[in-house]
């Protein structure tokens, strides 16, 4: 019978880490969308420039998040259980 490979305990804490990771960037996320639509532009700024900036700030957001949790999928990689 063969036995099934088992997580490291470091991995364990990277795996979780990860997991936790995700659901903070998704309330992050969420959290930005539902504050930001409720902002009004300030009187006489025009509205695309608004809406470039508000598309700008998310996209930086998620590059920071985006970059983060890759580093993470890749501690979680290399301590992932090895069949040999």
């Amino acid at each position: 019978m063969e036995q099934k490979p088992v997580r490291s305990p470091g991995g364990r804490l990277a795996l979780w880490a990860l997991y936790l990771f995700c659901f903070y960037s998704l309330w992050a996320v969420l959290r930005y969308v539902w504050v930001m639509s409720g902002v009004e532009p300030a009187p006489g700024s025009g509205m695309a420039g608004a809406v470039g900036d508000r598309m700008l700030n998310a996209l930086l957001g998620l590059l920071v998040l985006g970059t983060i949790g890759s580093v993470l999928g890749v501690i979680v990689w290399i301590t992932r259980p090895r069949v040999y």
